[in-house]
């Protein structure tokens, strides 16, 4: 099966779930070359979409980076193609169907062989399974917020994510990293509205080769203009890695490197918002999130 082919069965799914058991069917109707070959096209392309560019367009936590992969190849060709090559276009398939879309292959040959499934797909599909695109990126942020409103603080939320991936890009702060002896830092930060912080919330867990840190911050008041929001952003970013250093034993950090001026065109980052159980006044000065409230915000 060529990847034409592919796409050509790929094109027939629409918004019926069961389009993938006519897929599976249609598939079926072909040899078990076709059926493996169509199981490694489908892992070549999302392979291609496993990139810290596209990993960073889309909130994962709610959904599986894998599944929006999946919807993305589901919507056919032309979609994909777009996506590969402008991955802020991921953002707009969280949440559609498409993990369906991984055992078709499987189903299809059991189907047309009678046999069980032992192919080992040519590429791999987990997150960071495309080494050459993740080699060079160890910190991936996430935005939050617990805005009694409900609206995310996009110009803070900018400036916090930017700064975080201005020491993404730096050789010193990787090289700090990299005594950690961890694949990358999941950096959390969740900025929690007009409220007091005594006791600000961090949660520093290690899952798997990777360092998982949930951190809550204020939203700045009294800054006048970008630089200075920037400037407040990049001490906010330091003093929770001076928490993360302190917690995992690792050497100083280095300096934190200017970061590049905000575009006045920078497009909003995506921004998890969680409702939140209201609290007697009595206790709003202590923030609104628990231990408990920042271990779970994230998924």
């Amino acid at each position: 099966m060529d990847e034409q082919t592919f796409w050509e069965l790929v094109d027939t799914i629409g918004h019926d779930p069961a389009d993938y058991d006519r897929l599976a069917d249609e598939l079926s109707d072909h040899g078990a070359a076709d059926i493996r070959d169509f199981a490694d096209h489908l892992s070549r392309a999302l392979h291609a979409l496993d990139t810290p560019a596209h990993y960073r367009a889309v909130d994962t936590s709610g959904t599986s980076f894998l599944g929006v992969r999946c919807a993305v190849v589901a919507a056919g060709a032309n979609a994909y193609r777009k996506v590969l090559s402008a991955p802020t276009a991921l953002a707009s398939y969280a949440g559609r169907p498409g993990s369906q879309l991984l055992p078709v292959a499987e189903r299809a040959y059991r189907t047309a062989t009678r046999t069980p499934w032992q192919h080992v797909c040519a590429f791999g599909t987990d997150t960071g399974s495309n080494a050459d695109a993740w080699r060079d990126t160890w910190l991936h942020p996430h935005m939050g917020t617990a805005t009694g409103d409900g609206r995310a603080p996009q110009d803070y939320m900018v400036a916090l994510r930017h700064v975080a991936l201005t020491l993404d890009e730096d050789p010193d702060w990787r090289a700090w990293w990299r005594h950690s002896g961890l694949v990358a830092c999941e950096l959390g930060i969740v900025a929690e509205g007009r409220l007091d912080h005594l006791r600000p919330s961090a949660d520093i867990r290690r899952c798997g080769d990777r360092l998982k840190a949930n951190f809550t911050c204020a939203l700045p008041t009294g800054v006048d203009g970008r630089a200075e929001m920037l400037a407040r952003a990049a001490v906010e970013v330091r003093a929770m890695f001076e928490v993360i250093r302190e917690a995992m034993t690792l050497p100083s950090l280095p300096a934190t490197p200017p970061a590049r001026p905000l575009p006045p065109d920078v497009d909003d980052v995506p921004v998890t918002a969680r409702p939140l159980p209201s609290v007697p006044y009595e206790l709003e000065p202590q923030g609104y999130l628990t231990l408990a409230q920042i271990q779970e915000f994230f998924g």
